[in-house]
């Protein structure tokens, strides 16, 4: 089976620095990683992974079914709580397909590449917290559009 070379896809110029930031936000650099001294994740990926929190909060954010025209309308504050999340579930994946567990006579135990287990508490809150703040979100742009047309004398009404 042939992989797909990822350095050919290439990310949108208007996504472009929203990668940039968000490896900003999680520290993914070669200084930053000291164990490893390597950038844990590529552009694209972190690309795939803010491309499906919007496209999450777009197609299964229930029960409101109020779509946005583009990424850039979602709050950056949940887009990369969103991306955070994808990139936790896609390297957790990864480290659970690889991980190996090692004990030798003497009584030490090796597990190599268990490295996202410890995040599985953050993850859950994240998850909700995701939700909520989806849930929020839309249902102000709900409220802010007039989902239905319904009219109102308070609709002229400024603070």
């Amino acid at each position: 089976m042939a992989s797909i070379d990822i350095s050919l896809l290439e990310i949108p110029a208007d996504w472009a620095p929203y990668v940039v930031r968000f490896r900003k936000y999680l520290g993914d650099t070669p200084e930053l990683n000291e164990l490893t001294e390597a950038q844990e994740s590529t552009d694209f990926e972190l690309f795939i992974a803010l491309q499906d929190a919007y496209d999450e909060m777009n197609y299964s954010i229930e029960p409101i079914d109020l779509n946005y025209i583009s990424h850039t309308e979602v709050p950056w504050s949940v887009l990369q709580l969103g991306g955070l999340l994808n990139i936790l579930t896609m390297k957790g994946v990864l480290s659970s397909r690889n991980t190996l567990t090692y004990n030798d006579s003497g009584g030490i135990t090796v597990k190599d590449m268990d490295k996202y287990g410890r995040y599985i508490n953050y993850f859950n809150i994240m998850g909700s917290d995701f939700k909520r703040r989806s849930m929020a979100i839309k249902r102000a742009k709900n409220i802010n559009s007039a989902y239905g047309g319904v009219e109102s004398e308070y609709s002229s009404i400024t603070q």
